[in-house]
């Protein structure tokens, strides 16, 4: 059911001629974060073609990468407001209605999905919605990192404070979506 190709091009796997590619040399080649994700992007039932080469990269264009990297992005905003000394006050204390910005309220939807896709993709088992969830927090995460400043010029202090929170949630949601599919979630690339 999974078609490999390498650059682009098809490999050649044929029983009787002995060329086979088995799953622990895939594992070898990519890494087992990159083959278990890669493997839970479409559902089991439908035949996949994975290109080696694009989940080995380390670039945008591998889902793998551009997941892993939102998370590390996310430890890395938490690192630059240690070392600002901003402290994230306590959730009771923080305005969150200052969250108005479209990339902030993609996030925001997009983390209140988690339960539930969770219920669903364990009722049909279908990890593959897990996956697809994580994929698609990441987009919403990228695009939030890259048009809504947490700290500096321009944000106000409530603003800071309402973003820490966001963030700490999207923390949350790629801990929790990233361990039930069993890929690490790394704090720094």
């Amino acid at each position: 059911l999974v078609d490999l190709l390498k650059d682009g091009e098809p490999v050649k796997i044929s029983k009787r001629a002995g060329n086979l590619i088995e799953l622990r040399d895939v594992i070898e080649e990519v890494g087992a974060d990159a083959a278990r994700l890669t493997y839970l992007l479409q559902s089991i039932d439908s035949r996949q073609t994975v290109d080696l080469a694009v989940v080995a990269s380390q670039g945008m264009e591998n889902p793998v990468f551009y997941i892993q990297m939102a998370h590390a992005r996310i430890h890395g905003i938490a690192r630059r407001a240690a070392e600002a000394g901003v402290v994230r006050a306590p959730l009771g204390e923080v305005d969150l209605s200052v969250l108005v910005h479209e990339r902030e309220v993609e996030l925001l939807r997009s983390l209140s999905d988690l339960p539930d896709v969770v219920a669903i993709a364990a009722r049909d088992r279908a990890p593959h919605k897990v996956t697809t969830w994580v994929r698609e927090l990441a987009g919403a995460f990228h695009g939030f990192y890259h048009d809504c400043y947490v700290m500096g010029d321009g944000v106000t202090p409530e603003q800071t404070q309402a973003r820490l929170w966001l963030v700490e949630a999207s923390r949350i949601g790629f801990a929790i979506g990233l361990d039930l599919l069993g890929v690490s979630a790394p704090e720094s690339m």
